[in-house]
């Protein structure tokens, strides 16, 4: 049975139900794994690392940030209280070990000391963030000197040719969200991209000042 759009971006921004743990989060698994290699190949995890993912969806790329985080910890943040479950269910050899701390929350108020994290990621969520500046100026907290944060995305104008824009997706730049960053007191670097049937994603590395 078809959805509608508005339905459909709304299990984009924040998956929920039966629709939202068992098609969209396998299907969007399955649709990221490529664009999840760039991220993690870029955030550059030694098994000591201390690393948090905001909307970590179907968990795909959290529990590969587990296995190579293997001797540090792992945290991950949802909006979604029904993709915390499901990974508490599919990750629960970490969750019960007291490796990975999985919490409910937004990022413009993560629930973590400053200075906890020196990696950290996030894909496909900043078009949902209420205040982009906010939730950055909260990883910048979070985060040691030196640390590394990788935003994962899809180009703006690809966003806007898929309709996207009218079901709450914010319109971002690549050269919007380095000034973001810049203001956030990251030093954003060279983005990569590759290209699906959505358009051109990317993987934007910044430091934490």
């Amino acid at each position: 049975m078809l959805r509608p759009p508005r339905f459909l971006a709304a299990q984009l921004a924040r998956p929920t139900g039966s629709f939202g743990r068992y098609v969209m989060s396998p299907f969007l698994n399955r649709l990221n794994a490529a664009h999840h290699n760039m991220v993690l190949e870029d955030l550059a995890i030694a098994p000591t690392s201390q690393v948090l993912e905001i909307g970590f969806g179907g968990a795909a790329l959290l529990e590969r940030l587990c296995r190579a985080a293997s001797a540090g910890r792992v945290a991950g943040l949802e909006i979604s209280e029904e993709m915390v479950q499901m990974a508490r269910g599919r990750l629960r050899h970490w969750v019960d070990a007291d490796f990975l701390q999985l919490s409910v929350g937004s990022v413009e108020s993560l629930p973590y000391p400053d200075q906890t994290f020196d990696r950290a990621c996030t894909v496909h969520t900043t078009y949902f963030w209420p205040d982009l500046g906010k939730g950055l100026a909260e990883l910048q907290r979070v985060m040691r000197p030196g640390g590394r944060l990788v935003l994962g995305f899809l180009s703006a104008s690809d966003i806007a040719r898929a309709g996207l824009d009218r079901y709450g997706f914010s319109l971002h730049s690549l050269e919007e969200l380095k000034e973001a960053l810049a203001a956030a007191r990251f030093k954003p670097g060279l983005p990569r991209s590759r290209s699906d049937l959505r358009g051109t994603l990317y993987s934007l590395v910044a430091e934490r000042y």
